[in-house]
């Protein structure tokens, strides 16, 4: 079930596929000496960017206290990362796993099996990664017990699982979602492991997950364009119309954190600091690179699309 079974595998491998599996142990998170957390936590900067906060130059919300500003920061902080530990574990994972069972054609040689079990071990790394500095943000905030929800494109992403017709189309439903996960979260990475003025624990621990997914992006491009090419023309057309809606949950603002955050510190005149926001965010989309994921589209026919992607 789980080794390659085809024959034809060695003549078809991916190169880019056994370079990275190669270099695994030199390259990867969990092979580097884990950083003390204690040593990287400063008190007097902000756990996230305010910059990237939708409602950070409302008038309203600029009245506040400025420790209060300093709780949102910390609860967007942790919601990141749980939204992270959501797409590694809910997302990934379980496409990792149907791979390597043999779910969906195209990557049933060595090469593909082994770069599938290196990233499932990457990803469970990254929880344990998010777990702690979760905890740490958590303890140095007072933010115990804020509970952050389930992010928008998981509930979008379960109602379109539970419509499949058959395991196939429920497996293709997973591969597009985990494929826009890997492929355009690298830049966002980027920001935040260069900002240097956040936390420095915060900001390593983001670099040490970007230089991870920028390899993961090129698997799962490996990967999604060998699965493609070995489907029938209606299963293509299935995978293609679930890209395109998963690329529109990842890049829609979920604006039920903000409104869980908002109640939890019970900011005055939040309701109409989030109408704002919810209004002007019609017009924006999150912060993601979708060069790679272009790339993908074009290479599996698709040309048309959001603006965005093919700017």
């Amino acid at each position: 079930m789980y080794t390659a079974t085809d024959p034809f595998a060695p003549a078809r491998e991916s190169e880019i596929l056994a370079r990275l599996t190669d270099n695994w142990n030199q390259r990867v998170t969990v092979r580097k000496a884990r950083l003390d957390l204690s040593d990287y936590y400063d008190t007097s900067a902000p756990d996230f960017p305010p910059s990237m906060v939708p409602f950070w130059d409302d008038p309203r919300f600029q009245a506040i206290d400025e420790a209060e500003k300093r709780r949102v920061l910390a609860g967007a902080w942790i919601n990141y990362n749980e939204k992270t530990i959501f797409v590694e574990d809910k997302v990934i994972n379980p496409l990792c796993s149907l791979l390597m069972k043999g779910a969906l054609p195209g990557v049933d040689d060595t090469v593909s099996k082994k770069a599938i079990a290196q990233t499932q071990v990457d990803e469970q790394f990254h929880i344990l990664m998010c777990l702690e500095v979760c905890d740490c943000a958590r303890r140095q905030h007072r933010l115990q017990d804020l509970h952050i929800p389930t992010p928008l494109l998981g509930q979008r992403m379960d109602a379109s699982l539970a419509k499949a017709e058959n395991e196939r189309e429920y497996a293709l439903i997973r591969m597009a979602y985990a494929t826009v996960a890997e492929m355009t979260i690298n830049v966002f990475l980027k920001r935040l492991s260069q900002d240097r003025s956040i936390q420095p624990l915060n900001r390593l621990n983001t670099e040490l997950h970007r230089q991870d997914e920028a390899s993961h992006a090129a698997i799962f491009g490996e990967i999604a364009r060998a699965v493609y090419e070995r489907l029938g023309i209606g299963q293509q057309a299935i995978f293609r119309a679930h890209l395109l809606r998963a690329i529109d949950d990842f890049v829609e603002l979920d604006v039920g954190f903000w409104r869980v955050i908002l109640d939890y510190l019970e900011i005055p005149e939040r309701h109409g600091i989030l109408q704002d926001m919810t209004a002007k965010s019609r017009a924006s989309r999150s912060l993601r690179d979708y060069a790679a994921l272009a790339k993908l589209l074009r290479q599996i026919g698709i040309d048309e699309g959001p603006s965005f992607i093919f700017q």
